[in-house]
């Protein structure tokens, strides 16, 4: 968030802008004196005594001082000063240019090394050497060429040494300009390859040479050398501007593959140019990858060929050429008659913006073509048309033969079932319909059929009888009718047909959540990956970001080399509850973004348009501007299963229901799939805030209850039937899903491949597998620490290990356990063996003083006197609580262990008798904590307690003890 600057910070801005390019200025005019003075030195003018008389007049353009430094720096460095020079002179004018020099002390380093190694080759080159004013020696390598001459001389022949040196100057370029030199070897095989492919016209029997791709490490970076700051995981162009990070004026280039590919180097920006510091890519490694076009396309896509035939092949020939240096990847005109050809197209043209980052390269990008998917059935309806008809005259018949008056009004032949429309007679109830349910599917021998009470707008009820033959729905058919409907819609799902057969076409930023039930083989999944199609073929990358998570890794695996993708597919249940997370972040984020703003949502944002937003915010300088996303992508997450996520973090229920309740706005939405509709899966505040849910075949009523809050789920047919409940309307809609092969999700992804490249998001892709990620920062017990020591020292995490060390009980132990796993101390419990110590005393050490230093301030308040004696007296009272719960918890359960405690609540009246009473105290809640958690004890305790049994034995002597004088008394 751009927060606005005071007039001081603002003046002491100006006053270090000046002194910058007053340093700036002063630098370059020295750097031109030295050059000039290189240039213009003559041997003969003073102090050279190179020559046995020298000049009266000083020869050199720059005077006596231009003589001096033109002497001094080919006396001590030789001809490697102009290496020097020039390193220095690209580095001002990359300066000037505003675009400061990455890795400033290796490439320094490379320079020197450039430097030293040119003079030490010219000098081993020439073996004569000459005496020099005072006695020193003087060469055409000056004193550091004679150095390196004599190091090398006495080990190398002269052959050897130039090579050794020859390779330390590569190095100091690799160090220096690293972009260049890694540039060379593609510039050479572009060389070759066109040479070949020329060659290869002009005598046919040459076979095509195809370039190989190459993976170039930047030596100078620790990584991959990225134009765009490093690998996918860690690109700069966040476009949901939750990073800040540097302008860039540097030109970006793009292919279309992900692995195997690498962006462009670009040849005139130079290694020492680089507008944003290296970084290193998680999934990179240092080596060089060669794949060839044409093998990696067969070896990629051969299962497609297989299905796919002469489809693939026209695919092939049509999409873009993905070759690394290729410039150009589409003729203007040839690129708008493609365009041209495609039946339905949501693009708009949108106002482009000068900006330094943040942008997604979307040059030549293109929605993927329609023709990738496949065909709709012909000839449904006409086939259908007699069986309609006699399947109408066989109800007629059965409702006669239970003396039901009607007559059928209206016929809707869909793509799975048929609606019949029956106009009953005056007096006659909808009852008596119902209740011969199953003998009308009897007669007309369908499966089941599904009574409708009310149809909307009509007094007539529908029977909804199965087709003998389903129609399969296709998204090309559903894509092809009312685009100019479906282009006006922020984020359009095809989701299938309805019982007539028009297409059911929804835009999720008007539901703005949804939730798919269905058991297994309903066609959940395919409904979902309907949805995700739907998305690709509407919508850009820069529009739309994409978090898939499949715990079954295989359902939404074709998706991962999206574009759209914000991560990796996720697969592990624990971080998607951690992912759930950081979008309330991030939807809190964008609110305060639209606050500062003065809009209300997401579309008005993007409206504004960048000068307008800069105006709003006030910005006045690129790193302010840096900071602020110049359009919001909408944020989908499609959860595969629900129950799963429920189980494994309880809290994740909250997120879910927060952004339910406020993400519409900043265009943040949920897609949420289960098998299980079950209550304590589907909650009702999760139902409440997901108005628009769709319902596939369920085991039961109940589930379907759940789901819709009405029957009719039981009774559908599966294989995508399915009833959809609009947020608009409380009338169920009978319809049947779209079916999307995976052959069709293949092509269309290998398209999308194409034409853009992944822009994983850095936050999400960092979160790790299991564990809590505020594990460290909740409130822990007092005695942790020395909890943390006992299981360092002995190399063993055992809960009955700490009661013994601590003297505490079962629960409070078992707790520090937990956080010590979730801290990452200790590692999971393992049957009857006490957990593995995952840390060194010296590790935890230096946990301790992170947390330390970001927790400075709150220590500081703690300490204090006041929050002391607080703190004491908070915990007192949360002692005599939890004394007093456990003791009416306790009281119907266990008589005389309450006496025992009431005695010795007597006794510590008695000042002599105070320690046996907190003794006693201290076992009955000893015995208390371990019956209370007797289930958990038998599972984490890795072994007996004698402590504890002794204990247990003490209560029960004293309890017999206690009995025995009663008897006395009573006698």
């Amino acid at each position: 968030m751009a927060k606005r600057k005071t007039k001081k910070q603002k003046e002491a801005d100006e006053r270090l802008a000046v002194l910058r390019q007053i340093g700036l200025a002063v630098a370059i005019g020295a750097w031109l004196i030295v050059v000039a003075s290189l240039l213009s030195y003559n041997s003969a003018d003073a102090p050279s005594h190179a020559v046995g008389v020298t000049n009266a007049d000083t020869a050199n353009w720059m005077g006596p001082l231009g003589a001096a430094i033109a002497h001094k720096a080919y006396l001590v460095i030789g001809p490697g000063v102009w290496v020097a020079t020039i390193g220095l002179g690209a580095w001002l004018v990359l300066t000037l240019a505003n675009r400061p020099v990455n890795q400033t002390v290796i490439r320094a380093a490379g320079l020197a090394i450039m430097t030293a190694t040119t003079s030490g080759m010219i000098a081993v080159a020439t073996t004569q050497f000459v005496t020099g004013y005072d006695g020193a020696p003087q060469g055409p390598g000056g004193l550091l060429g004679v150095l390196i001459h004599e190091e090398i001389a006495g080990r190398f022949a002269t052959a050897g040494s130039l090579l050794i040196l020859g390779i330390a100057f590569w190095i100091g370029a690799l160090l220096a300009v690293d972009q260049i030199v890694l540039a060379i070897p593609r510039v050479l095989a572009e060389g070759v390859m066109r040479l070949m492919n020329v060659s290869r016209e002009r005598f046919p029997g040459i076979p095509e040479f195809n370039m190989p791709r190459w993976k170039m490490p930047s030596i100078a970076g620790f990584g991959f050398m990225s134009r765009e700051g490093g690998g996918v995981a860690q690109r700069e162009n966040d476009l949901d501007g939750g990073h800040i990070e540097l302008p860039s004026k540097s030109k970006r280039k793009r292919k279309g593959k992900r692995h195997g590919d690498d962006e462009e180097i670009d040849e005139d920006a130079g290694g020492l140019g680089g507008s944003e510091p290296f970084e290193t890519a998680e999934d990179d490694e240092y080596e060089y990858e060669y794949v060839y076009e044409d093998e990696e396309e067969e070896d990629e896509n051969a299962d497609i060929e297989a299905q796919a035939g002469e489809d693939d092949e026209d695919l092939s020939a049509d999409a873009p050429s993905a070759y690394v240096n290729s410039k150009k990847k589409f003729d203007p005109d040839e690129l708008r008659a493609k365009m041209s050809q495609i039946p339905i197209n949501f693009a708009k043209k949108q106002e482009t913006h000068e900006a330094p980052i943040r942008e997604m390269d979307l040059t030549g990008y293109q929605f993927p073509e329609i023709d990738l998917l496949e065909d709709p059935e012909v000839g449904f309806s006409e086939e259908m048309r007699g069986i309609v008809e006699q399947q109408g005259q066989e109800l007629q018949a059965a409702l006669l033969e239970y003396k039901i008056k009607g007559e059928i009004v209206n016929i809707d032949s869909g793509p799975v079932i048929t609606l019949f429309e029956i106009k009953l007679a005056p007096g006659t109830k909808v009852s008596r319909i119902t209740a011969v349910q199953s003998d009308l599917a009897r007669a007309l021998k369908a499966p089941n059929i599904r009574v409708v009470p009310n149809m909307a707008g009509k007094n007539t009820i529908g029977i909804e009888v199965p087709n003998l033959k389903k129609e399969r729905v296709r998204l090309k058919e559903l894509m092809s009718v009312n685009r100019e409907a479906v282009a006006k819609m922020k984020l359009p799902m095809f989701l299938g047909k309805d019982a007539s057969g028009n297409p059911l076409v929804q835009d999720l930023n008007a539901m703005p959540h949804m939730l798919i039930a269905g058991t297994t083989g309903s066609g959940k999944s395919v409904c979902m990956n309907s949805i995700i199609m739907s998305f690709l073929f509407t919508k850009r990358p820069d529009e739309l970001k994409l978090v898939l998570v499949d715990p079954k890794m295989v359902e939404m695996s074709m998706f991962k080399s999206i574009p759209h993708l914000m991560c990796p597919v996720v697969t592990e249940m624990n971080k998607a509850a951690q992912i759930l997370e950081w979008a309330v972040t991030k939807m809190d984020e964008r609110y305060e973004l639209l606050a500062e703003v003065g809009v209300r949502d997401i579309a008005s944002y993007n409206d504004l348009g960048w000068d307008e937003i800069k105006d709003r915010l006030e910005i006045e300088n690129d790193n302010e501007a840096a900071r602020i996303p110049k359009k919001l992508p909408y944020l989908v997450f499609v959860i595969d299963e629900l129950a799963d996520l429920m189980m494994t973090n309880k809290e994740v229920e909250g997120s879910i229901v927060r952004i339910a309740q406020k993400a519409r706005a900043v265009g943040i939405h949920l897609i949420l799939a289960t098998q299980r509709p079950q209550a304590n899966v589907v909650t009702g505040l999760i139902k409440s805030n997901m108005p628009s849910r769709v319902c596939m075949k369920v085991a039961s009523g109940m589930d379907s209850r759940i789901v819709l809050d009405a029957k009719g789920g039981e009774l559908l047919l599966g294989h995508g039937d399915m009833l959809f409940l609009s947020p608009r309307s409380s009338d169920l809609v009978r319809a049947q899903g779209t079916l999307v092969d995976d052959i069709e999700i293949r092509k269309s992804v290998k398209f999308l491949k194409t034409v853009s490249q992944q822009s994983f998001e850095p936050q999400l892709v960092q979160i790790k597998n299991g564990g809590d990620a505020g594990a460290l920062d909740e409130e822990r017990d007092e005695l942790f620490d020395d909890a943390v020591m006992v299981v360092l020292e002995t190399g063993r995490g055992s809960v009955s290990l700490l009661q013994r060390r601590l003297t505490i009980g079962y629960s409070r132990a078992s707790r520090m356990i937990e956080q010590m796993e979730a801290s990452g101390i200790l590692g999971h419990h393992k049957t009857a063996q006490a957990r593995e110590v995952l840390i060194s005393p010296e590790e935890w050490e230096a946990m301790k003083e992170m947390i330390a230093n970001d927790m400075v301030e709150s220590d500081a308040v703690a300490n204090g006197p006041e929050a002391e004696a607080q703190a004491t007296a908070i915990e007192d009272e949360q002692a005599e609580a939890q004394v007093e719960e456990d003791e009416e918890l306790d009281l119907d359960d266990d008589e005389d262990e309450a006496e025992v405690v009431d005695e010795a609540a007597v006794e510590v009246e008695d000042e002599e008798d105070v320690e046996d009473a907190e003794d006693d105290e201290y076992e009955y809640e000893e015995v208390d904590e371990a019956e209370g958690d007797e289930e958990e004890y038998e599972d984490d305790e890795e072994e007996e307690d004698p402590d504890v049994e002794m204990e247990y034995e003490e209560v029960d002597d004293e309890e017999w003890e206690e009995a025995d004088e009663e008897e006395e008394d009573e006698d």
